[in-house]
């Protein structure tokens, strides 16, 4: 199998072997240097030798015409380029992955698959077992099956049909013509931190006492509106004149906190089973809705979001 990398940065992949096109095989090999940050070491991981694994590393840098790492006398690191073409490939794999189990699902399943995408939070319990139960009562003539997404992953996913329900936060998606949404739960907006932290050393921080801390916010590509959520929120409470640290997701988010590099603006689920995180409730008009969203061609689906009684 190869991947193509086409010039409108979409990726195609080839069910055939054709000179100049990237092997699943390169693909290994790199993600194995990259995580190894050493040749030797990646190939005796891979059980190839070391000369061999340098020479498709040297092909592939080659084939994309920039280099990919440094070389360094103890080992190698990424470039900038190299950092960039980890993330993609990961993101390739992962497709490529849930594309597998999918077809490995179909050609088992007596029934047709009802694909549900839920966002990568922390917490999903307040909403996601009630939901999963109706559905799985009320549409026994489906398979269920669940896909864990970021923001991003999410709203294209839906749009492509590569998933039916999207289950996500309601400023991470902006309303679009042909599609229908329903609120699910309300998550009690809080300002996370992390009794490590300057102002966790207080017996009763108020959000005074984190003007001089950083915010950590996800990314603006990964949700435009859920960052500027966060902004507004930070106006609103006066601490919008400091410092923002952008993250990929809100694992990373909440690991950032828990080591005391700063706050970050989530629900008051965030904390539950911590014992390093602290909150202190935001205004009742910076919570957020949990909402699901569906194609309204689907008309089955729309009958069955339509029937559902939040409890």
């Amino acid at each position: 199998m190869n991947i193509r990398f086409t010039n409108d940065g979409f990726y195609e992949v080839f069910a055939y072997w054709e000179e100049g096109y990237m092997r699943l095989e390169q693909i290994s090999y790199f993600l194995s240097v990259a995580e190894h940050g050493n040749i030797t070491a990646a190939a005796r991981a891979l059980y190839i030798s070391q000369p061999a694994l340098s020479k498709q590393i040297t092909l592939l840098e080659q084939e994309i015409g920039l280099p990919l790492f440094e070389r360094q006398a103890r080992g190698v690191t990424l470039t900038r380029a190299g950092v960039q073409f980890q993330k993609d490939l990961k993101n390739i794999l992962k497709e490529l992955e849930n594309a597998k189990k999918n077809a490995v699902l179909a050609g088992r399943a007596q029934k047709p698959l009802l694909n549900i995408g839920c966002f990568d939070g922390v917490y999903s319990d307040d909403f996601l077992p009630t939901l999963y139960e109706y559905l799985r009562e009320a549409a026994p003539g489906q398979k269920l099956v669940l896909h864990k997404c970021n923001f991003v992953e999410g709203n294209e996913y839906l749009r492509k049909g590569k998933i039916d329900l999207w289950l996500t936060l309601g400023p991470s998606w902006e309303q679009t013509d042909g599609f229908l949404q329903k609120d699910l739960a309300y998550r009690k907006g809080a300002l996370i931190y992390s009794a490590r932290s300057l102002p966790g050393k207080k017996e009763h921080p108020t959000w005074e006492d984190f003007r001089e801390e950083p915010c950590i916010l996800i990314k603006k590509s990964q949700s435009p509106t859920m960052f500027q959520h966060s902004l507004d929120t930070l106006e609103m409470l006066g601490l919008d004149t400091g410092t923002i640290e952008v993250v990929e997701n809100i694992g990373t988010e909440l690991s950032y906190v828990k080591l005391g590099r700063g706050y970050c603006l989530l629900s008051e689920e965030a904390i539950q089973g911590s014992r390093e995180l602290r909150s202190i409730p935001l205004p009742e008009e910076r919570g957020i809705d949990v909402v699901a969203v569906w194609p309204v061609e689907n008309e089955e689906l729309t009958a069955l979001m339509e029937a559902y009684q939040m409890s």
